[in-house]
């Protein structure tokens, strides 16, 4: 397939996909309308301009809002029945409902995406659990082929829209609002373990999408609330978003550090040049990796955290992808996926790596080591009244295997922050740590930062 896809942007023709070849990488080039109109880019690494942009810009992008497991991208080009696995073929078919509020259609099919009724199909009980055993037996089989949707990742996951307390298919031009997640068959319970983390970092202030875990029959599954979408009176609306892997030019393969993927320095420069207040999402960074590293989660990199990019404001997305580690034998030395201050093995993070970290986000040292050690005090008690509320099956197996495991790990945490620092009080926040000089501090903490709602009704 070779040609032209249209590329919407919160229902207008941001511009377009070009390629002259089905072997060749597309390039991306603004329309005339909207940059007369709009302020979002469709990607950082795009801003608004007439000139186009070649692939090393726009592949990224394309690839960061598509699924990551070759098994899973020859399924769909097969049941779509496209010639090639490639960006540009995949979205040609899958396009319509994507990460954000990006949307690619051919333009022959513009009226109909746009115009088309915002449809959504009741589902039963009995078709979601049938669709949760499909993926338990096949990773890659994520859509069927009458659904236009694309997501990101490696995990099998689908999507569906909440109805009232039911769900439906989404059809048409209506806006998927829940992922839906199996789990990773070969770890026990990993989807319970993924909610209660998740939930335990709420609790501890850091902002997080919201997760229910439930049984459909016999399967469970974890519902994730999409960050990138705003639930109203008249219904769903997409807010556009991009991760940090592709906001900073990296294809997924390069997703983590170790691999040449974003240190932390290379974000907070995004941060800094982008966001429409450096200070809180300074702040929303550091709860990204000290939540990631005080879980003992393995797989904070850059594709779990994103920017949103609305029109007069860019912030970072709630936590998302959270699971800890510590229930599971994984042998070896563990490790987190983003390097705090130079360190990423548990229990070598020492106060002096923090205070790097600080430095490295702008932020006192002080208050990133209050900040730190309130997160590691409560997340024990979080992370186990968590377990409690679910009462679901696997939930006393996940309580045996981590809740001492979770609290040795943060009381290591608090002792290796109190070693070096004469600081930081015991029991302080960032709103009230004592800085050096008696100088006074600033009244809100990262876990209650002032981020406007995106709209009305955002969950």
């Amino acid at each position: 397939m070779s040609g032209t896809l249209l590329v919407v942007l919160y229902g207008s023709v941001a511009g377009k996909l070009t390629r002259p070849s089905s072997l060749a990488a597309p390039s991306f080039t603004y329309s005339t309308e909207y940059l007369a109109s709009s302020t979002v880019p469709l990607s950082v690494r795009m801003p608004l301009r007439e000139a186009p942009y070649d692939a090393t810009r726009v592949l990224p992008f394309l690839e960061g809002i598509l699924p990551e497991n070759p098994q899973t991208r020859r399924h769909w080009a097969s049941v779509l029945g496209v010639e090639s696995d490639d960006p540009f073929s995949l979205l040609s078919k899958m396009g319509w409902d994507c990460p954000g509020a990006v949307q690619f259609c051919e333009p022959d099919e513009l009226d109909e995406m746009l115009s088309r009724d915002a449809e959504v199909i009741p589902v039963g009980e009995s078709d979601i659990a049938g669709r949760l055993r499909a993926l338990r037996n096949d990773d890659a089989s994520w859509a069927f082929p009458d659904e236009r949707w694309s997501l990101g990742g490696q995990q099998g996951k689908f999507a569906l829209v909440k109805v009232g307390d039911g769900w439906g298919w989404a059809h048409g031009s209506a806006p998927t609002t829940h992922i839906v997640k199996a789990g990773i068959g070969r770890l026990n319970h990993q989807a319970l373990v993924e909610h209660v983390t998740m939930r335990a970092a709420a609790a501890v202030g850091v902002r997080t999408a919201t997760t229910e875990y439930r049984l459909f029959e016999d399967q469970p599954a974890l519902i994730v609330a999409r960050y990138d979408r705003v639930v109203g009176p008249s219904g769903a609306l997409r807010v556009h978003q991009e991760d940090f892997c592709s906001a900073t030019g990296r294809l997924p393969t390069r997703k983590y550090e170790v691999s040449g993927g974003p240190t932390m320095s290379d974000m907070m420069r995004l941060i800094s040049a982008f966001s429409s207040d450096p200070r809180a999402d300074a702040w929303a960074l550091l709860d990204f990796a000290a939540v990631n590293y005080i879980a003992g989660a393995p797989d904070g990199h850059s594709k779990n955290l994103s920017l949103l990019l609305l029109p007069g404001r860019t912030t970072i997305a709630p936590v998302y992808d959270l699971a800890s580690g510590l229930p599971y034998d994984f042998g070896g030395v563990r490790t987190v996926a983003l390097a705090i201050g130079g360190r990423r093995k548990l229990g070598e993070v020492m106060r002096k790596n923090w205070d790097r970290a600080a430095r490295a986000l702008g932020l006192a040292p002080e208050a990133v080591g209050a900040r730190v050690s309130q997160m590691a005090r409560d997340f024990p008690d979080a992370y186990a009244s968590a377990l409690s509320e679910v009462g679901a099956t696997g939930a006393q197996d996940i309580k045996a295997r981590s809740l001492d495991r979770v609290a040795r790990h943060c009381h290591q945490v608090l002792r290796q922050l109190s070693a070096g620092s004469s600081t930081v009080a015991e029991g302080s926040t960032p709103g009230t740590v004592s800085r050096a000089r008696g100088k006074a501090t600033a009244k809100s903490t990262p876990g209650s930062v002032n981020l406007p709602a995106l709209t009305d009704g955002a969950s």
